[in-house]
């Protein structure tokens, strides 16, 4: 057990490095820095302006973001196949 948690440190500390998380954390600090940006988030929040939400979906560093946040989704799916071919299970959901 102690060797699968080793691999699963490994696995968080090499998807870290990636491009794609690292792109993520930059662009998040860029976001909260952007008061005008983080104050359209709240406003939408609370009405659920369909304008707003246009503006904060039109706003070029949330759409750089929010692109960033899908390659991240397609890599943990891409994960997500592999290890399902790894761990095989039977019908009863048991290990085999």
């Amino acid at each position: 057990m102690e060797k699968l948690y080793e691999k699963v440190d490994k696995l968080k500390a090499c998807l870290n490095e990636t491009t794609c998380v690292i792109e993520i954390k930059r662009l998040l600090k860029e976001i909260n820095e952007d008061k005008e940006l983080i104050k359209m988030i709240e406003e939408y929040n609370k009405t659920e302006d369909e304008r707003i939400r246009n503006k904060i979906l039109n706003n070029q560093l949330f759409r750089e973001y929010k692109h960033q946040e899908a390659e991240l989704n397609l890599l943990i799916l891409q994960i997500n196949q592999r290890l399902r071919k790894i761990i095989k299970r039977d019908k009863c959901g048991l290990w085999k």
